[in-house]
């Protein structure tokens, strides 16, 4: 799942995630992020821009790991990712990537925390 609310970071997002091979449902906002968890099934892992329209992408990503404990998280900041990171330091399955990113950056993000493109 892919949740970005910029078109064009989307659009080279979602092409990227197909690159590498995944296909992506992608939302622009924590509210409709949160409907495609509960009614989607066998989400890969989520790729969370920080800054969405209705919520923070980390608080977002909080209420993702509520509903998906073991969901591989990917935050994607435009800011200093060293508050962010701190405030997942104790989950493994959450990565801050800073953007701009390439989908080199995006690929090795998704390794490390075990996703790989099936």
């Amino acid at each position: 799942m892919l949740v970005e609310d910029e078109a064009l970071i989307a659009m080279l997002t979602e092409d990227s995630l197909g690159i590498i091979g995944f296909d992506t449902v992608c939302v622009t906002t924590g509210a409709e992020a949160l409907a495609a968890l509960a009614n989607t099934q066998n989400l890969a892992f989520a790729v969370i821009d920080i800054g969405l329209p209705d919520m923070r992408g980390d608080l977002l990503a909080t209420h993702v790991r509520k509903l998906s404990p073991s969901l591989p998280i990917v935050i994607a900041s435009g800011y200093d990712k060293s508050t962010i990171a701190q405030q997942f330091s104790a989950d493994a399955a959450v990565t801050v990537l800073t953007k701009p990113y390439t989908e080199q950056d995006l690929k090795q993000a998704l390794s490390s925390l075990g996703v790989v493109a099936g």
